[in-house]
């Protein structure tokens, strides 16, 4: 009899060829787009809170969760293949150029542009010097006289709000990783903490059924990709577990206090999907780049055509000018810099032996002197 497939078998099937998940990751994005579109096209509170809580919020509430589940799973291959330090570098790299140029961007030219301030006044704006912090994940959304008028509000940048959440996942991966060594235990206190905060939910602190799943339960999420990734040795690849991991998820996922416990299914389902092997996508990863320049996109056709009422009109727009800006921050700066990672890995390799190399008599001072 054959033995049926594990997800380690399935990716090192693949060698390495990752397309799956570089398509879920676009789909993802654009799944983001469309559902912004929805709401900035007409601003409508009660379009927002009927979505959540009717009959397909589940389909709603699944795309933040994919998006961190699949995470967990690569990352943690990063961090088993690295260094504590190189995999910080590594995670800087990935998040912080592209993040810092969209940021830049908006803040300077878009603000600027559409700012009812005056401009001398606008660009000493305490408001705009804070909304730099959204570099290093102190979230701002907002800029001075910015998109004031808009049907959703002056929100720049919505989509940002993730941020300190995937920071906190990397804290946790990275102090769990440094205290269990066993992964048993890892996956013990993630299912664990699954289900003090379903009960929490339960209990304590209801998730609303008229918003978005909280951030915590996307730090489960990443968790539960881990977990993943940590027993992908065992944990068969079948397309029957993934139809039921998807209603599996679909259910939970559909009660708002239940969305902790989705985390293992939609992690399943997106590990099952990223392990499909279609065509590699020829342009490069634009799935960053569409999730971090669309908002203020589609804000700034709301403030250019106001007439815009329909979320697929939006989303005509929208869609082509999130992926040119995505194309272009893949080719000029992402890529490049993931280019040079070895090299830059490289110097901080050197640069943390040095510094090694400083600490370590002074520590051995210490340990004589007491």
């Amino acid at each position: 009899m054959n033995k049926s497939p594990t997800i380690l078998s399935q990716t090192e099937k693949g060698n390495g060829f990752t397309a799956g998940f570089d398509y879920l990751r676009i789909g993802l994005a654009i799944a983001v787009l469309v559902w912004h579109s929805f709401i900035l096209s007409t601003g409508s509170g009660d379009l927002y809170r009927t979505a959540w809580s009717g009959p397909f919020r589940f389909l709603l509430a699944i795309i933040l969760p994919m998006f961190f589940a699949l995470s967990g799973f690569l990352v943690a291959g990063s961090l088993e293949r690295t260094r504590v330090h190189q995999f910080v570098v590594l995670r800087a790299l990935r998040l912080i150029p592209a993040l810092a140029v969209e940021v830049t961007l908006s803040g300077l030219l878009l603000g600027a542009f559409f700012t009812t301030l005056p401009l001398g006044r606008y660009l000493t704006s305490p408001e705009l010097i804070s909304y730099f912090g959204n570099i290093v994940g102190l979230v701002r959304f907002t800029l001075p006289g910015v998109f004031e008028h808009n049907p959703a509000g002056a929100v720049v940048n919505s989509q940002l709000w993730t941020i300190p959440f995937e920071l906190e996942c990397y804290a946790v991966l990275l102090f769990v990783a440094a205290v269990l060594r066993d992964r048993r235990a890892f996956v013990a206190l993630v299912v664990l903490l699954s289900l003090v905060a379903t009960a929490l939910a339960f209990f304590l602190d209801p998730v609303s059924p008229f918003q978005p799943i909280p951030g915590r339960a996307l730090v489960v999420s990443f968790l539960a990709g881990v977990c993943l990734h940590l027993y992908r040795d065992k944990i068969p690849c079948s397309p029957a577990f993934g139809v039921l991991a998807a209603l599996g998820a679909a259910v939970l996922l559909q009660i708002s206090n239940t969305c902790y416990l989705a985390a293992f299914p939609v992690a399943y389902l997106t590990v099952w999907v990223g392990l499909m092997r279609p065509p590699k996508i020829p342009f490069g990863d634009l799935s960053y780049g569409v999730y971090l320049f669309h908002f203020p996109i589609e804000q700034s056709f709301m403030q250019i055509f106001p007439g815009i009422g329909r979320w697929w009109q939006l989303a005509f727009l929208a869609l082509p000018s999130s992926a040119l800006c995505a194309w272009l921050s893949w080719n000029l700066v992402e890529h490049p810099v993931l280019a040079r990672k070895k090299d830059i890995l490289a110097a901080v390799d050197r640069a943390y032996a040095a510094l090694a190399r400083q600490v370590r008599p002074a520590l051995t001072r210490g340990e004589t002197a007491r």
